[in-house]
């Protein structure tokens, strides 16, 4: 995928930088701020803030061409994962974002990062933190670690490739990000992997609980599945024999005249509980003619004084005010009270209340009449229920009489009988449990043979995935013969006997005539080598579509470790040559940014940066303020 900064620039400051396609050059003194200026690019392209403290703080902004669209990046150079990051597409659609750096964060469904993945086509992967343990946590691939194969710092580029020899977490990540472009780690072999990981997981859970059930029942009394189930088989025959003997105590005790008193116990208590129901439902009657009484007597009482007012204040009129004194003249007429001018309401007349007088005192007596009649019937009901209670209490003495004796010489014997089946039951219990232990421990050792033969499967699925694609095969092949190529054009130093100079299927790193690049020996010879290397990558993933590396290529202190005069020197503009070439062949599609103190050896790179002791990256800050370049570069976390 085609990535090209444009543009870098330094919020509230005069420094703008503006890249070229092609190749570009940052040159300038050691503390000028060409590592500073590296980092910023970095930071534009997704991987964590890491300048010098000039710039901690301070907010850089950038146009970045990623395929076709346009971008414009503003991001805050601070240490903090969550600080936002400003996008916004120029032209296109104009589609702006507002993203948290590196770390998720609520209200937000992805990061800066995550944004970085979507746009370069680059997939969304997670892998184990550790390869060989296929039950460790899950780790995402980001854009900072596909950027690996796209970048050399300058305190990295003699000493390791990408930087792996003193960072395991990042030399894991490198592995996976080679398998990832180059297919070994295809949609596939992922699933595979996503199974074997489940099945490790289980097999790791199942292995650990099974020795430790192995250890508990080894350590106990149940330590012979064998003497178990012969236990379990003596105690099922002495608790049957128990229940046998408790069985034939019971029918002992079920003696014909026992069962008659029984009977008539029975009968009684039931009699008892119907005398019972009787008495608390008159009880309810009472109590409720009670109420009923009461409210008569309150109504005759009401009628009694509408009688007597009627009779007495009938023709009563008032003549004379009540409360002045003066005399009331005539006024209203026949229908209407003299004193309120108001109709008086209408009211019975004597003969209707009287009428209903007399009826509620004929239901005052219906009442009293049933309040004596259900009082009579409670009284014969707690009568016949002392007599049953006595009957209840003669028949139990008689069932008592009739049964302590084998009662009292049972006693021992039922006592035994009872205790000897509880401890057998109980044995047993304990010997059902011992033995679903065993029978669990057999489920689980079936389990992990299952669980063992599907692992050794995946692997050797994964395995012939890995090593049976033609395609990959292929890719690797140009991969070695890019990289042979331009050590070459490079005129780098070769080894005497040499067999074979490729990339290690084990590893991912150079083999240079037969030597891994920890053996190469010469700083200078492994600054030739990784440049190579990445420059390999890059020509084979812009000749075969399929391996999603981004296209871009920044070297920091691209002459370290190299002379600077004679034959060494000649390596050196071999080696601005060959990536000026790759630069200008794909024009379109590759983009190579440069550091170095001196200016590049050779014509045609567009020196897009010269920095001095004066003019330094940032402007107005001196040299007292500022340490040197390698000092700024400290590694980031690029999982």
């Amino acid at each position: 995928m085609r990535i090209r900064i444009e543009e870098l620039h330094l919020v509230g400051t005069s420094r703008r930088i503006r890249f070229e396609p092609g190749m570009n050059a940052i040159t300038g003194a050691m503390s000028g701020g060409k590592t500073a200026t590296i980092s910023c690019l970095r930071a534009l392209l997704g991987t964590d803030v890491s300048v010098v403290p000039e710039l901690r703080g301070r907010t850089m902004a950038g146009t970045v061409l990623i395929g076709d669209r346009r971008f414009r990046i503003v991001r805050p150079l601070v240490t903090t994962t969550t600080a936002k990051v400003d996008i916004a597409e120029i032209g296109g659609q104009e589609e702006a974002w507002r993203l948290p750096a590196s770390e998720l964060q609520a209200g937000y469904d992805h990061t800066f990062r995550d944004w970085l993945l979507d746009r370069l086509g680059l997939p969304r992967i997670k892998v184990p933190r550790a390869p060989t343990d296929q039950t460790s946590p899950l780790v995402p691939v980001t854009a900072s670690d596909f950027l690996m194969y796209c970048v050399l710092r300058q305190k990295e580029i003699d000493a390791s490739v990408f930087g792996t020899a003193d960072n395991y977490a990042k030399n894991i990540k490198r592995r996976y990000v080679f398998e990832i472009l180059y297919g070994i780690h295809d949609p596939e072999s992922t699933g595979l992997r996503e199974r074997l990981r489940e099945v490790s997981t289980e097999l790791k859970a199942l292995t650990a609980d099974s020795l430790t059930l192995e250890r508990l029942l080894a350590e106990t009394a149940f330590g012979s599945q064998a003497q178990l189930e012969v236990q379990r088989t003596e105690t099922e025959t002495k608790l049957r024999a128990a229940r046998t003997a408790d069985q034939h105590l019971t029918s002992e005790l079920t003696d014909p005249s026992t069962v008659t008193l029984r009977s008539r116990i029975a009968d009684a208590e039931a009699e008892l509980a119907r005398i019972d129901m009787a008495t608390a439902a008159e009880s309810a009657a009472v109590a409720n003619l009670r109420e009923l009484h009461d409210q008569l007597i309150a109504q005759s009482r009401r009628l009694t004084r509408a009688l007597v007012a009627e009779r007495l204040l009938n023709d009563f009129e008032f003549h004379t005010c009540p409360r002045c004194g003066s005399g009331v003249p005539e006024r209203g007429d026949e229908d209407t009270c003299r004193l309120c001018l108001q109709t008086p309401p209408q009211t019975a007349a004597p003969s209707s209340l009287a009428s209903e007088q007399d009826r509620v005192i004929e239901q005052v007596s219906e009442t009293k009449r049933l309040i004596e009649r259900s009082t009579k019937r409670i009284e014969e009901l707690q009568a016949a229920r002392a007599g049953h209670a006595r009957l209840r209490n003669d028949l139990g003495a008689q069932l008592d009489r009739a049964t302590s004796a084998f009662v009292s010489d049972q006693t021992d014997r039922i006592r035994a009988t009872a205790a000897e089946q509880a401890r057998l039951e109980e044995r047993l219990v304990s010997l059902e449990q011992a033995l679903s232990l065993y029978e669990r421990s057999q489920k689980q050792a079936r389990r992990i043979a299952e669980l063992e033969q599907e692992q050794e499967s995946l692997n050797a699925s994964i395995d012939a995935s890995r090593h049976s694609n033609p395609a990959v095969q292929e890719r690797l092949r140009k991969l070695d013969a890019a990289f042979e190529t331009i050590l070459r054009a490079f005129d780098t130093p070769r080894f005497e006997e040499p067999s074979g100079t490729y990339i290690s299927r084990k590893t991912y790193l150079p083999i240079v005539d037969g030597r891994p690049f920890a053996d190469l020996g010469s700083q200078g010879v492994e600054v030739l080598v990784n440049v190579a290397h990445v420059l390999a990558h890059q020509l084979v993933a812009l000749d075969d579509n399929s391996v999603p590396l981004p296209n871009i290529l920044i070297i920091d202190g691209i002459s370290n470790n190299v002379g600077h005069e004679g034959i060494d020197l000649e390596r050196l503009r071999k080696m601005y040559t060959t990536l000026l070439t790759a630069a200008r062949e794909h024009i379109d599609d590759l983009q190579i940014i440069v550091a170095d103190n001196d200016p590049p050896p050779i014509s045609g790179v567009h020196r897009a940066l010269e920095l001095s002791d004066t003019d330094r990256l940032v402007p107005g800050v001196t040299a007292a303020h500022e340490v040197p370049d390698a000092e700024t570069d400290q590694d980031d976390d690029s999982s």
